[in-house]
């Protein structure tokens, strides 16, 4: 008798682990892919404030180099991130107005506003969360700083 119930109660666990393990291991992969994406996407937001706050700063425009500098520093931290599918934007407007479309590629004149954007496309890690997500999603992020009066403001 005791034979039979230990071979049962080995099936029963059995069955168990058979109904628990895919949900556990769905539960697992989701939270490192969504731990994944949560970390580029603050890498993302980080590099657009890094590249913003040099920008406010006006280095590099007596070279002339100001605006390949700017997208450097941004570029600084996206490159931790496993793929190269990243852009920069720099654009900037005049004055402290920012309802207008803005200068792009320009990183504006002293007390001018100045945005520095980033966006990335980001690609799961996990093979099946390729399924419920899709191939690849964009992260974008973006900061705006007013610049230093590094000359006399216009």
């Amino acid at each position: 008798m005791r034979r039979r119930r230990s071979h049962l109660s080995r099936g029963v666990a059995a069955v168990e682990m058979a109904l628990i393990l895919p949900a556990l291991l769905l539960m697992v992969f989701g939270l490192l892919e969504s731990g994944n994406l949560f970390l580029s996407w603050l890498t993302v937001q980080k590099s657009a404030e890094m590249g913003a706050r040099f920008a406010a700063t006006g280095q590099g425009e007596d070279e002339g180099t100001r605006l390949a500098q700017i997208v450097e520093q941004a570029n600084v931290l996206l490159s931790t991130l496993p793929s190269a599918g990243s852009t920069v934007s720099v654009r900037s407007w005049p004055g402290l107005d920012t309802s207008g479309p803005g200068v792009t590629g320009s990183a504006g004149q002293p007390c001018g506003v100045v945005e520095v954007g980033v966006s990335f496309l980001y690609k799961p890690i996990t093979p099946f969360i390729g399924d419920v997500l899709p191939e690849t999603v964009q992260l974008t992020g973006s900061d705006r700083k007013v610049n230093e009066p590094w000359k006399p403001c216009p």
